[in-house]
């Protein structure tokens, strides 16, 4: 992460519901500006148990407990952490109220959300000669 931006307000092994069985993401942090949950899952799981985390992030969402949380902006509404899941496995888990990503690394998660000016610019200065001599735009 630091080699994009060095997070803020890290927090690791965070329990944000303070008792066993609620959420214990592996990292909480402000990163880019934005709060992270972010769950590292080196072991495959099944579905159903790595659903079963995201249900127990959504209850906590439901519960509004997380707005009381020290680490909320004070100039503008409560934001509710999206989750990271760095994994190399893509589960099949959804929910209709947070926010997840899934990804190997965090250089794919920077990858994914490049800015869509940056992304064109560089895809613009991006040339490759050829054998003849003749310049290609890639895009």
């Amino acid at each position: 992460m630091c080699t994009y931006s060095v997070p803020k307000h890290v927090i690791v092994e965070d329990k944000p519901t303070g008792r066993k069985g609620g959420i214990e993401p592996d990292l909480f942090c402000i990163f880019k500006g934005s709060p992270f949950w972010i769950e590292i899952q080196r072991n495959q799981y099944s579905e159903q148990k790595m659903q079963a985390k995201i249900n127990l992030y959504e209850e906590f969402f439901l519960s509004d407990e997380w707005r009381a949380l020290y680490r909320q902006p004070e100039d503008r509404s409560a934001i509710f952490p999206s989750i990271i899941l760095i994994t190399p496995v893509r589960y099949a888990v959804h929910s209709d109220h947070i926010r997840i990503i899934q990804v190997a690394s965090i250089h794919e998660l920077m990858e994914k959300y490049k800015s869509p000016v940056k992304s064109q610019k560089e895809a613009k200065s991006r040339t490759k000669v050829s054998s003849g001599g003749v310049k290609i735009k890639l895009t």
